[in-house]
């Protein structure tokens, strides 16, 4: 690997920056000399592959040496200052951001994981380059993820895809963020990547000549037009398309396959475009422009999707050169450009929201709550709204007009009490979506935030603010009040404070409101922060369901698994009453049917689905049973019959017969207490009634 890299170097870098990388790397082996990975191989090589990810990046030479020497002071044998007196001082800042990260992350004892994240997204703030290193870093350690226990694999890889993959995007580096999602999908569901793998590999047999074909012609539109191009053709990232056949199935995918092109100049996109779809049909309502209207983290490609003759569907991306440098490596393809003023800005753009999170940390003393918070910001897609006066504002997918208030000011979103979307009044729990222009009303008489509003709102910032908030108005006096209130409001509707309070009632409540304690409850109802009936009536009617529920059980004559239970019906093929050995089973509904243990519908059941069943003696009623008699058909037979079932005394509810030549069948609707009441049953209308044959239960209905 060190001669591709240094080869790669010399040939796509200057010569004084070919040698200072060099300088660097001779540093990097002298520091890690004799240290080995997991792996067993030099950790040089590690040092290299982080520092060669960089240079595919197209990073500029500084923060190819910071990757060389990302974690250069782990050893004793080189400080800062020797990297500063060696390579320069732009690199050992590098270094030393690197370092406050890397100190941390090997002290598990004495330092929560948590705070390393809290302090590697601040670092990140000072100097971008340095979060790029640690993603490269990131990235070359989940290569070789392979060789860490199978627990330390599962930790690593679900903090990268919650954290860096999601930071990769939102640095729009595409490539780095697909191929760190489908290391974590390989390490996290290994079952389902396998499957998707031999899924993909005999699609991709089968389709490699389909493939071809539609690459010939793609290239020969663009000799046809006279544009100089590149086509080139692949299956999309396997944690995409996971996540598309989750969602839509693989029925409603017409992206599986994605073909590229790439040319000098947007005219010439426009132009390949036209051409393509004198080709191949195109699909409608799959063709997206995103040259005349980039993506909010810059993105910018024409999309189309079309159907080759024999049905195949697939997608092609025409682009230049350089937005797909763009598309492929994010803000680190303008790294370069920064002094110029239009890359600047949009550099710029995309560290605002890295400014924001650092602003908001100051506030957040808990790392674990900060890293929690920004997980939720990485995993969330991005829309972008507009201000009355269109400054754009970026926020969460899913975001409402309440957490473009707190985006815009604190106060403004304390105070906030309606809002315009596109200047149409609309409610605070509106989902705000791209291009939409948000104007807030507020009222300086406002007592501030709903409690509710912390399960509206989705942005980090926003639920922050809000339960500061209700922090603040917790105070011994509002506390006192509160408690005064909510006992003398009890007493009127039969309840005690007590029955708030029950850890399990209050736990309905503790999840409705976002309350953190009894006092924050109290402190609430004192200055109005809820009223009092919000908080009575979901205890009233739990209270109200328990009572209703108690009845119902004192006269159910099922017991499930030892418990009685409500919800269950008595299955009409089988019968079963007091007497006959029963068994469970459930739907998805959690409705119980009950079965008698000779029933043939139970016996096509896997007895590791059945529940343990039984009678509750206490309760006495009458069951509904049918019984199916056949025989001789006689003359008298019928009133024969009858005059037995008289006899019985039984509640006999309707009968039905019918005859078959010298056969007949019977039906007897009839209420039994219990088997042993059946039995007797069956036993007198069978007396003196040779022309019988059989008696059997049959399905009701």
């Amino acid at each position: 690997m060190k001669e591709d890299f240094l080869k790669y170097i010399r040939e796509n870098y200057e010569l004084f920056e070919s040698r200072k990388v060099e300088q660097a790397y001779k540093l990097a082996v002298y520091a890690n000399e004799g240290e080995k990975r997991l792996s067993g191989e030099d950790w040089i090589n590690h040092c290299v592959g982080v520092a060669y990810i960089l240079a595919k990046m197209h990073m500029d030479v500084d923060t190819i040496c910071g990757g060389l020497l990302h974690d250069v002071t782990r050893t004793s044998k080189v400080s800062v200052k020797d990297v500063e007196r060696e390579i320069g001082e732009d690199v050992a800042e590098l270094v030393k951001g690197l370092e406050k990260i890397n100190e941390i992350k090997y002290r598990k004892d004495t330092v929560d994981e948590s705070e390393s994240l809290r302090r590697l997204i601040v670092t990140m703030g000072k100097d971008i380059r340095v979060i790029l290193i640690k993603l490269a870093d990131r990235l070359h350690n989940m290569r070789t993820i392979e060789y860490m226990t199978k627990e330390k694999q599962l930790k690593y890889a679900s903090e990268t895809r919650d954290v860096f993959s999601g930071l990769a995007e939102r640095l729009g580096l595409s490539r780095m963020q697909g191929e760190l999602d489908d290391l974590c999908f390989k390490t996290l569901n290994p079952d389902e990547y396998s499957i998707l793998e031999a899924e993909l590999n005999k699609k991709y047999d089968k389709w490699q000549e389909t493939m071809q074909k539609i690459a010939g012609v793609l290239e020969y539109v663009l000799r046809e037009q006279e544009i100089k191009g590149k086509v080139t053709y692949r299956f999309k990232n396997f944690y995409s398309l996971y996540k598309k056949f989750q969602k839509r199935g693989t029925e409603k995918i017409y992206d599986i396959i994605a073909f590229r092109i790439l040319v000098d100049n947007v005219d010439d996109c426009y132009k390949v475009l036209g051409a393509i779809h004198q080709k191949y049909r195109p699909v409608p309502g799959r063709i997206k422009d995103y040259i005349a209207d980039p993506k909010p983290n810059g993105y910018q490609s024409l999309h189309t999707t079309l159907i080759t003759s024999d049905g195949t569907p697939f997608e092609v991306q025409i682009r230049t050169y350089e937005m797909h440098d763009y598309c492929e490596y994010g803000i680190a393809a303008h790294w370069n450009y920064k002094g110029a003023s239009d890359k600047a800005y949009m550099l710029q753009g995309k560290l605002d929201w890295v400014k924001n999170l650092i602003e908001s940390e100051m506030q957040i003393t808990d790392s674990k709550n900060f890293v929690k918070a920004i997980q939720m910001d990485f995993s969330s897609a991005e829309i972008w709204v507009f201000t009355p006066k269109y400054k754009p504002i970026s926020l969460p997918e899913g975001s409402t007009p309440i957490d473009f208030a707190y985006a815009i000011h604190t106060e403004l979103g304390h105070k906030c009490v309606a809002a315009k979307i596109n200047g149409k009044k609309v409610s605070l729990g509106t989902k705000l979506e791209t291009g939409d222009v948000v104007e807030i009303i507020k009222s300086s008489d406002s007592k501030g935030p709903s409690r509710d509003w912390i399960n509206v709102a989705v942005s980090q910032n926003a639920r922050y603010n809000i339960r500061l908030f209700f922090r603040k108005e917790t105070t011994p006096e509002n506390i006192v009040f509160g408690k005064k209130i909510l006992e003398e409001e009890t007493k009127k509707v039969g309840l005690t404070i007590g029955d708030i309070i029950d850890e399990n009632n209050f736990k309905i409540l503790k999840e409705k409101f976002n309350f953190e304690s009894t006092d924050d409850m109290f402190a609430s109802i004192g200055y109005k922060g809820v009223t009092v009936n919000q908080i009575i009536k979901p205890i009233q009617t739990k209270i109200q369901n328990q009572k209703e529920d108690a009845e119902l059980a004192e006269n159910c004559p099922i017991l499930v698994e030892g418990n009685t239970v409500t919800n269950y019906k008595l299955s009409h093929c089988c019968n079963p009453v007091p007497g006959d050995n029963i068994v469970a089973t459930t739907n998805k509904d959690g409705l119980y049917s009950i079965h008698t243990i000779e029933c043939k519908n139970i016996k096509l059941i896997g007895e590791d689905r059945y529940f343990k069943a039984n009678w509750n003696n206490k309760i006495k009623k009458l069951y509904d049973v049918n019984l199916h008699i056949t025989g001789k058909d006689e003359e008298g037979m019928l009133s024969k019959m009858l005059t037995n079932i008289y006899k019985t005394k039984m509640p006999f509810l309707g009968i039905t017969a019918q005859n078959f030549g010298e056969k007949f069948e019977v039906t007897l609707h009839i209420k039994v207490a219990n088997k042993t009441e059946l039995d007797k049953f069956i036993k007198l209308v069978s007396v003196d009634a040779p022309y019988i044959e059989t008696i059997s239960r049959k399905n009701i209905g």
